[in-house]
């Protein structure tokens, strides 16, 4: 009799192969758009735009990734999934190429808002092909394994920075060309699309009753990962941080993410949750402040010897950052779906994709208006207080707040933030 942990892997290897193509097209939009977020502010700093700008650049894209989830993706299937998925695409490389033909910063900032539409659309479509298509006995596997790609691919996204081409506009053309063979792998899968829409509502003002620790958290790691990963890169490029030692940093972050991930979730498995947040919120803020303390412009900034101890040290925190804070969001879902009545669970975690977004729409423009008057210095320093507002209020409401009772907790599932197709839409045990 064959055993059955040997079965199961055996059916997940059949259902991960059916799902190649989509997998490989998903990868290739998330390695696209990691690159871009990057690189478009690296592009403003050497054009010489603002941090204001680079801001509103980046709440611009949060803003069209929102429309794009909550307006657009329902319509998708009027449309047609295929004939949808090429139109996003489409819209992604030529924004990429905006890049290279225009300095115009008002084209630039439109442009960012259609790439963001765009992408939640080609998300919206690539998370429900592989949802649906998911065995339901395997799903959340189906899903862990869909978690790890992606994160591998933002890694991944930094290292085309390193060893692409030096020249920007090259890099623009070049990751066009990527959104393209993305259309040609989806074009050509032997997959049929899928069928289902997402019908569960958005529901803050019951998130916010039910999970308030859940609410506050992903609307705060909205506004602080859109920074980090789309502003502060702008930052370290005006500092005269080079091309490859800033995807360098980014990839650090985001290889955090990938090592953190499962380690934490297993960890929120066997403990009040609001303990790991809480804990992950402190180093996050504690990183921060480390790196507000080494930017103050009244100091000289330290010379780190690339390769050197202080350089991997310095690496090692990023990493930390990343494990700390990117990580977050599945955890927060994974608590609002304790807290949440059962028959509400899908919407909670759409809910949670709501808060996410707007947070990221949200803490770009802060940052853009308060740099208007205190400088870049404020973008650190901004991060930071959020951090550390979050861990004060989550402490707070572990010394207030019974945590759920053991019977209605659920089991930790790898989120990402990409669409509303990847919620879990039920406990569980």
């Amino acid at each position: 009799m064959p055993n059955a942990k040997v079965t199961r892997d055996v059916n997940l290897n059949a259902n991960l192969f059916s799902l190649r193509a989509v997998m490989i097209a998903m990868a290739t939009v998330q390695l696209s758009t990691a690159t871009l977020g990057t690189l478009v502010a690296v592009y403003f700093a050497e054009i010489g735009s603002s941090q204001e700008i680079v801001s509103l650049a980046t709440a611009a894209y949060s803003l069209g990734f929102m429309v794009g989830c909550f307006v657009v993706a329902g319509s998708i299937a009027n449309i047609g999934h295929i004939r949808a998925y090429s139109a996003s695409a489409a819209i992604c490389s030529i924004s990429a190429l905006l890049f290279f033909l225009s300095e115009n910063v008002g084209v630039l900032v439109v442009s960012r808002f259609a790439v963001g539409l765009a992408t939640a659309s080609l998300f919206a479509i690539g998370d429900a092909w592989i949802s649906e298509k998911a065995a339901p006995n395997l799903r959340g596997r189906v899903l862990s394994v869909y978690a790890i790609l992606l994160g591998l691919m933002s890694v991944g996204s930094q290292l085309l920075l390193i060893f692409g081409p030096e020249d920007l506009d090259r890099l623009f053309v070049l990751l066009s060309v990527i959104y393209s063979i993305s259309v040609i792998v989806i074009d050509t899968t032997r997959t049929s699309p899928p069928d289902s829409k997402s019908k569960a509502n958005v529901r803050p003002r019951a998130l916010l009753k039910e999970a308030p620790t859940a609410f506050w958290g992903a609307l705060a790691i909205g506004m602080v990962s859109a920074a980090v990963l789309n502003v502060a890169p702008f930052g370290a490029s005006v500092q005269g941080v080079s091309t490859e030692d800033i995807a360098l940093m980014i990839a650090a972050i985001y290889l955090g993410r990938v090592l953190f991930q499962f380690p934490l979730g297993k960890a929120s498995d066997r403990m009040d949750r609001r303990i790991v947040i809480f804990g992950m919120a402190v180093v996050a803020a504690t990183v921060f402040l480390g790196f507000a303390v080494l930017d103050d412009p009244q100091r000289e900034a330290p010379d780190i010897e690339t390769g050197s101890l202080a350089h991997i040290a310095f690496l090692g925190a990023l990493a930390v950052l990343g494990g700390s804070l990117l990580t977050m969001y599945s955890v927060l879902v994974a608590h609002a779906s304790d807290r949440a009545v059962p028959v509400y669970v899908a919407s909670s975690a759409v809910t949670m994709l709501f808060v996410w977004t707007s947070g990221s729409v949200v803490g770009p423009l802060v940052i853009s208006v308060l740099s208007a008057f205190f400088g870049d210095q404020a973008l650190v320093w901004t991060i930071f207080a959020i951090m550390a507002g979050l861990a004060f209020f989550v402490g707070k409401q572990l010394r207030t707040v019974e945590p759920p009772a053991r019977a209605e907790r659920t089991a930790h599932q790898d989120v990402v933030t990409t669409s509303v197709d990847v919620a879990p839409t039920e406990k569980a045990k």
